[in-house]
């Protein structure tokens, strides 16, 4: 998983070096008819676990714990033709998601410690982001 992940950011790094391109002057004729796009577009197919979340109860003489283990989320496929975009709109890098859906499981919950028998299992199916947009920007 940690190889897909160093290959993703790789790619990415070295995505603006392989777009080079020779520049050669234009006149305003030429330029009244050019025009360009701007953003990036990002699609693949997107899983990954968490082997662990945990919540310490502080308050509790004891120390109480609530684990959820074996994390999983899968079939999180974002298309070519409808893809994740990335843009710059007012100051603020805007994130949309296109519809995309997916499933999140958890495989044990446990109350008291890693040690403690599990009470069950959780699985969220047919998660959908479809129509979010993200902005971010400093302040």
């Amino acid at each position: 998983m940690k190889i897909k992940q160093l290959a993703f950011a790789a790619a990415l790094l070295a995505a603006p070096f392989m777009a080079q391109a020779d520049m050669t002057a234009m006149d305003d004729a030429a330029m009244s008819g050019v025009t360009g796009q701007a953003g990036i577009s990002i699609s693949g197919n997107f899983s990954g676990s968490v082997g662990a979340m945990v919540y310490t109860d502080t308050d509790a003489t004891s120390g109480g714990e609530l684990r959820m283990e074996t994390i999983t989320f899968t079939g999180f496929s974002i298309l070519d033709t409808a893809p994740m975009t990335v843009d710059v709109e007012d100051n603020k890098l805007q994130i949309g998601l296109p519809s995309m859906t997916g499933e999140v499981k958890v495989g044990a919950i446990k109350v008291g410690g890693s040690t403690s028998a599990s009470i069950g299992s959780l699985a969220l199916s047919d998660l959908n982001m479809g129509g979010t947009t993200i902005k971010v920007w400093g302040h």
